[in-house]
């Protein structure tokens, strides 16, 4: 016995309506950590972190921690 109404529309999952909080003005770019540009490393190997406190977006090696900006580290 085959279901001849065709396919299903897709079950959306309930939080892809939400919307997530946002700073005004979007986010603020926090630079590079020093040790990665003592490095000399290309900007496409590096790795954006979010840090909540500046509200912006620092870029580091994947296993750094501290914002350059206000030093905070983790949640």
């Amino acid at each position: 016995m085959a279901d001849e109404s065709g396919p299903r529309p897709p079950i959306r999952f309930p939080l892809s309506r939400a919307t997530l909080a946002r700073s005004p003005g979007g986010f603020r770019e926090l630079g590079t950590t020093a040790l990665a540009r003592s490095l000399g490393l290309a900007d496409d190997t590096l790795y954006g972190h979010w840090c909540r406190r500046c509200e912006g977006i620092w870029w580091g090696l994947p296993l750094e921690a501290a914002c350059p900006a206000c030093g905070h580290r983790g949640s």
